[in-house]
This record gives structure tokens, sequence and C-alpha cells, in this order.
């Protein structure tokens, strides 16, 4: 029953890394990042996308190694690092050469609205509700759905839409 109660007092608060030690796996860990994460998410203007989500996500994971130096070396950490981003690009990579391999990862856009008509079962398959489509639309300045041609869930999860040409734009465009 002593181990519910037994606090290893020693190992919680003595720190088993040299000062020098933390500040040089801090520093290469963060440099090394830096630079990586500079090269491989560069890609999209101000957007993170969800592979890039879950490339973060594994590199968080993998990073902690190095810096608390549980199992591994810098080297061996930044080595792991390098290949989770490789693999990220060669995805990537892949995707943008191979149609067929860029219809496996990227979803196909599905209409949500057709002249401005509600597209029930589009919305169901994407369990999203009419009023999260209002939502999406305001954003884009629509407040009525009727004002719309076509509205499309975009592979990335983002709603486009494309406003319905009025009559009054056929007559100043005339």
């Amino acid at each position: 029953m002593d181990y519910l109660v037994h606090v290893d007092w020693r190992g919680l608060l003595v720190p088993k890394l040299s000062l020098a030690e933390m500040l040089i796996r801090g520093v290469v860990v963060y440099l090394t990042l830096c630079l990586l994460l500079r090269v491989v998410l560069r890609r999209q203007a101000g957007k993170i996308g969800l592979s890039d989500l879950l490339v973060l996500t594994l590199i968080t994971g993998v990073c902690r190694n190095p810096l608390v130096a549980d199992a591994y070396s810098i080297p061996d950490g930044m080595g792991e690092v390098t290949v989770v981003l490789g693999c990220s690009y060669a995805v990537d990579w892949l995707s943008y050469y191979s149609p067929a391999f860029h219809r496996l990862l990227h979803p196909q856009p599905v209409l949500l609205v057709q002249d401005g008509k509600i597209i029930q079962e589009s919305l169901r398959q994407e369990l999203m509700t009419e009023h999260q489509l209002r939502a999406k639309l305001r954003r884009h300045g629509i407040g009525d759905v009727a004002e719309v041609a076509q509205a499309w869930m975009e592979g990335d999860g983002q709603v486009t839409a494309i406003r319905k040409k009025s009559a009054s734009n056929h007559l100043s465009e005339a």
C-alpha cells in the first residue's frame, strides 16, 4: 500500500540534465524545426491544411524525446523529424504528379446549393446543418441562399459560393 502514497521527491524535483545540455537540446531542436518547417510548410499562404496538422502533431511527439533525453540523441530525433517531413513532401509531390494518388488523398468537392436550393442529401452526407451552411454563406457576404448559384464543400472543408448573376448585373455589363 506504500506505493499509493510514496513520492520520489528527488526524481520529481532534481533535474536529470545539466543546464548546458538543456540549452543545447532546446536550441538545436528549435532551430532545426524552424528550418525544416519553413521548407515544408510554406506551401499554403496563411493556412494550415489537415495533412500539415498531422505532420505537426507527429513532430510534437517525436521531438519530446530529444528534448528531454529519454531515448534519443538529438541527431536521432532530428532524423525522425526529417523522415516525417520528407514523407509529407513525398505525399504532396505524388499527389501533384499522380491524379489517382490525388483523388485517393483529397476528397472531391460536394455540391451543397444549386440555383438557390439547398441539396439536403449533400448536407446529410457532410454532416452539416442548414444553420452551419447559412453561417458559412454569411461569411461570404451572402444573406439568403436564393442569391447562390452554387455552393460547394471543398476537399479542405471550406465552403465556396458563387452568386447568381442578377438582371441588374446583365444590364450593367451590356
